[in-house]
């Protein structure tokens, strides 16, 4: 439980922290970029576990990178969704913030020892 909870205030920190890192990345609304960090902490937790179980035969065939690719395009979907509060200049920027808020999440999973 403690483990889901801090994945989730990982997944809403990120967005702000991308912001201040990336030139690309834009926060207009600090308020609606929380609400994005909810957005994608739902999205994690409930749609992308079946979308990994869906797409795991074709990962297999790229060696990992759909995931990569798909965590990409839901970060862009969500960010489209709040889109008075965050933008990306490009794709290239949106596979950054889904890279970091990737990375910060393992690093949740090693520290409170949940690995898959």
């Amino acid at each position: 439980m403690f483990a889901s909870l801090l994945r989730f205030g990982i997944t809403v920190a990120a967005i702000p922290f991308c912001a201040n890192l990336m030139d690309g990345v834009h926060l207009i609304d600090m308020g609606n970029a929380i609400v994005l960090g909810l957005i994608l902490a739902v999205i994690y937790t409930v749609l992308r576990p079946v979308m990994r179980l869906i797409l795991k035969v074709f990962n297999f065939c790229t060696l990992g990178l759909l995931y990569v690719l798909v965590d990409a395009c839901i970060v862009d979907v969500a960010a489209e969704l709040v889109k008075s509060s965050v933008s990306f200049d490009s794709f290239w920027w949106a596979l950054a913030v889904s890279l970091v808020i990737n990375a910060a999440r393992m690093l949740v999973d090693v520290v409170t020892g949940k690995t898959k």
